[in-house]
């Protein structure tokens, strides 16, 4: 179990266990890498910090000082810094990072548009009604005339999130409310704003309690997911296009046969046990592939039977050695939450206002059992619960052997 769990820690969990487990657990030493959007993103927060924090003490960071700042910043790292975009340099970034604290300076100086609170404030606080230890650094808290708190967070990258209900807004920023409402409790009022500086773009929102509520829960499970994790030592790869920038990536076991190979191929070894790996999941492939087209065919050949079986009107097909028996009859079908959301919400709130939750079992699938028993249901909701049932045509081919049959 962590000592403190954060945003980060629990979005490297869901992006990839196997990482989650080299970074967070087993905390492998790798060779230090800077990223150069690593770099921009740490930079530029820093120096929006000392904006922030020389308005509360009542004076104006001069713009020129602020890009001087910038600029050596830039310069003590610089050589070290790696850029993985193929069309983008160093002083490409350098450049970025100076428009967007320029036009940020433009459009908010004097920075006095609120008390400030805290800038980069490390919140640590236990998960509501848990014990789970979190730590939650916010960027910028302060407290606007109209008395509402603000609750800030600058982005550098280029992706907008799809609005205050994207997941990765909710997420992040629900989790920085949850630490300051942990501190400052008396705080009433507490509104939820992204800086996408980039864009020059803001986005506000305010989470219901019930959906701070929701996201807790998350979390918690979350949490108990890295904990069984931990405990069970289970913690699978997960590829994404991400991967070609993992720190891990020549630790992976799902990099690491493919690393093995090359090198092999490269020294001029042969019929090492990389290698016969390598021919077994040829075969394997070639095998899945051939399956899955004889599964096609079968597929096709089911339906042609049971169009055989409907035009000659027998329940039997007999061939040479064995016969096909074809069962066609009526299946009566309520909705689901996968095929008909809307009409499932409908039935679920009906069948729990005429007791009958138990239809319902856990995974959302609904069961028909005893709905249409004697007295179970009045007429006229048996004529309600009609216009949620479809009828479908269920089909069933099997292979019977022949019985012999002596002379």
């Amino acid at each position: 179990m962590l000592s403190r769990y954060s945003h980060s820690a629990l979005g490297t969990f869901r992006s990839c266990p196997r990482k989650y487990k080299f970074a967070r657990i087993d905390k492998v030493e790798v060779p230090p890498r800077l990223e150069a959007h690593t770099l921009l993103g740490n930079i530029v927060h820093r120096h929006l910090k000392d904006l922030y924090r020389w308005a509360a003490d009542g004076k104006l960071y001069p713009l020129e000082d602020l890009l001087k700042a910038y600029s050596s910043d830039w310069e003590k790292e610089s050589r070290n810094v790696e850029v993985s975009s193929e069309h983008m340099t160093v002083d490409d970034y350098i450049a970025k990072g100076s428009e967007m604290l320029t036009n940020y300076y433009r459009k908010f100086q004097p920075f006095e548009e609120a008390k400030l609170l805290g800038a980069e404030m490390r919140l640590n606080f236990e998960l509501p009604g848990t014990r789970y230890p979190v730590l939650a650094i916010v960027d910028r808290l302060h407290r606007r005339p109209d008395g509402v708190v603000e609750i800030c967070d600058y982005k550098t990258g280029r992706n907008l999130p799809n609005g205050p209900g994207d997941p990765s807004f909710k997420r992040q920023m629900g989790l920085y409310q949850l630490g300051v409402q942990a501190k400052f409790p008396h705080f009433e009022k507490i509104e939820l704003v992204q800086y996408f500086l980039q864009h020059e773009e803001s986005i506000p929102s305010v989470l219901r309690p019930d959906e701070l509520e929701e996201l807790t829960e998350q979390f918690r499970v979350e949490i108990l997911e890295t904990i069984n994790a931990e405990l069970n030592d289970d913690f699978p790869t997960q590829e994404s296009g991400l991967c070609n920038f993992c720190e891990y990536f020549h630790l992976c076991p799902a990099k690491r046969h493919r690393q093995t190979i090359e090198a092999e191929e490269q020294s001029g070894n042969e019929n090492t046990p990389a290698q016969l790996a390598a021919a077994k999941a040829d075969r394997f492939v070639d095998i899945t592939a051939k399956m899955k087209e004889l599964k096609n065919e079968q597929t096709a050949l089911r339906e042609e039977l049971v169009a055989a079986a409907r035009e000659l009107d027998v329940t039997r097909i007999s061939g040479t050695d064995s016969d096909v028996s074809v069962r066609i009859r009526p299946e009566f079908k309520l909705p689901t939450k996968t095929s008909d959301p809307d009409k499932f919400a409908e039935l679920s709130f009906l069948a729990s206002q005429w007791g009958l939750d138990e239809c319902f079992t856990l995974d959302g699938r609904i069961l028909l059992k005893e709905i249409s028993a004697k007295g179970k249901l009045s007429a006229e909701r048996q004529d309600k619960l009609g216009e949620f049932i479809s009828e479908i045509e269920s089909s069933r081919v099997s292979v019977v052997k022949k019985k012999e049959t002596g002379k």
